[in-house]
């Protein structure tokens, strides 16, 4: 990886690398150095956000794929005690060889074919990678870092676009895309030679778009958006800086660059960012006091930042800004700096929530004292860091740190179904450098399973319906496939499938 690091160092320091029509043109079709995956509201599309980290392409690239056409090319998962109802409507026949479907014991399960031992060692899982092509695709910045997406708001129309965001380093911006009910992309590539997004999508870089005449800081790097969409925050990895967008009016003009957090207080190295779930009162649709933790790499803290609406006067348009909170120290480990990504769930109050009347504010109000949990892939040392809020104010605190292996960097919240049909939830934290994501069951407070990845897991998403996670592989450009089906115990946890052909990095050939 030393190679790929000088290559990319005259580019961290510029603000792109590439002028229009200059350099290889990125192949869109292809996931090649994915950093963020996201998955729509219905469960129908994945979106793979590709970086172009080594400056081999002149872009980057936002892949949609259909999750019907990619589950048809999964093999067929079963155990032996159900093996003739598993394996009843499989392709490849009745019969359960270690825990998947297949004609016979000599026949592969894999739809695809099997891999060649070998390339087992470094790409885990038996298939072949899966004849799946994308659904749509376009062309982005070089060098994206994070991707989220966020659902229309209840008022709009049926069918109305969902939106994914995405912040990128090259040129500064962060881009915006509207993805329709088809899983079609629209961010006005139409009149592009290239099938790129236009300027309209790449929000941040024209300080005229803001009353306070700003542009987002080289170096975006995380992003979190409250539920609805409307407050987006981004952190800068080298000032320390929370840039926040708005996106209230969800119109053709999209997002729009509203205020710069920065301070001496604030410790420069910001990787991670986790919109808070807000307490609403009864008769309340949404709360425009959003809140925000970040985490940073050189500091044993966890930030509060909440946001402030601001109201518009005779002579001035709002100027809704962000308000420091300060942090709350990491003293659940040893040393506790050089935390990466969080997550937060607020299931335990959303449940509390659910429980009571319509109109009864007492619920409600105990309710939202329900604390909500946070989780920390923290390095110094490796290890899940697991505290909660303390209401109404929502500072964290830790109390439990969970040992891992080496390079902790994203922490994903999300739901498996148990063989009783229950829904739990699972934390799902992928160790970069050794390969690992580890799934924590914070019901019963242990690490359920271990999961052997290829090279550099980064990105993930979890697909309740199908009990499938995705995993994006950063260094060798792919996307793995993996099985969270707890009533087939044998294949739990292991890959299924790729999403793209692994290929290793220019660096190491």
């Amino acid at each position: 990886m030393r190679r790929l690091i000088h290559l990319v160092i005259p580019c961290v320091l510029l603000s792109g690398c590439f002028g229009p029509g200059e350099g290889v043109e990125v192949p869109i079709d292809d996931i090649y150095f994915p950093v963020g995956l996201a998955v729509d509201e219905n469960a129908k599309h994945l979106f793979v956000v590709s970086s172009d980290f080594d400056l081999q392409y002149n872009g980057g690239a936002v892949q949609s794929f259909d999750l019907n056409d990619v589950y048809d090319e999964l093999p067929v998962r079963c155990t032996e005690a159900t093996e003739e109802e598993d394996c009843a409507e499989a392709k490849q026949g009745r019969t359960c060889v270690q825990g998947l479907c297949a004609d016979d014991a000599a026949s592969s399960p894999c739809p695809s074919g099997d891999r060649l031992d070998a390339d087992q060692l470094l790409y885990p899982g038996r298939c072949k990678p899966m004849d799946v092509s994308t659904h749509d695709s376009v062309k982005i910045g070089a060098f994206a870092t994070d991707a989220i997406i966020r659902q229309r708001p209840s008022s709009a129309p049926d069918g109305a676009p969902e939106r994914l965001f995405v912040p990128v380093r090259g040129d500064s911006t962060l881009h915006w895309l509207d993805v329709n009910e088809d899983g079609t992309l629209e961010c006005g590539q139409a009149g592009s030679s290239d099938h790129s997004c236009n300027a309209q999508h790449r929000a941040g870089d024209d300080a005229q778009d803001n009353v306070r005449k700003l542009k987002l800081n080289v170096e975006p790097f995380a992003i979190d958006a409250d539920e609805g969409g409307n407050t987006i925050v981004v952190t800068n990895q080298t000032t320390g800086t929370a840039s926040l967008f708005r996106n209230e009016a969800w119109d053709a003009k999209g997002p729009n660059l509203k205020f710069a957090l920065s301070g001496n207080g604030i410790p420069r190295l910001a990787v991670g960012i986790a919109s808070v779930p807000q307490p609403l009162a009864a008769g309340e649709d949404a709360n425009p006091y959003s809140a925000f933790m970040m985490t940073f790499r050189n500091a044993a803290q966890v930030r509060l930042i909440r946001f402030a609406p601001d109201e518009p006067s005779q002579i001035n348009e709002p100027r809704p800004y962000l308000v420091d909170g300060n942090g709350v120290g990491i003293e659940a480990n040893s040393v506790g700096t050089d935390s990466r990504g969080l997550a937060l769930d607020g299931g335990a109050r959303k449940k509390a929530k659910d429980a009571c009347s319509a109109g009864d504010a007492k619920c409600i109000e105990a309710a939202n004292m329900v604390p909500i949990d946070v989780y920390v892939a923290n390095r110094a040392p490796s290890s899940l860091l697991i505290g909660r809020t303390r209401p109404p104010q929502e500072y964290p605190y830790f109390f439990q740190s969970v040992a891992l292996t080496t390079g902790p960097s994203r922490v994903v919240v999300g739901h498996v179904t148990t063989p009783e049909g229950e829904d739990e939830t699972r934390v799902f934290v992928a160790c970069f450098d050794s390969r690992r994501i580890f799934v924590y069951d914070p019901q019963r407070s242990r690490i359920e399973t271990e999961i052997l990845t290829g090279r550099g897991p980064h990105a993930l998403t979890v697909d309740t319906e199908r009990q499938l996670l995705y995993v994006g592989h950063f260094t060798d450009s792919y996307v793995g496939v993996y099985s969270l089906d707890l009533a087939h115990p044998a294949t739990y946890g292991t890959m299924l499938g790729t999403l793209g052909t692994p290929k290793s990095p220019r660096a190491s050939k």
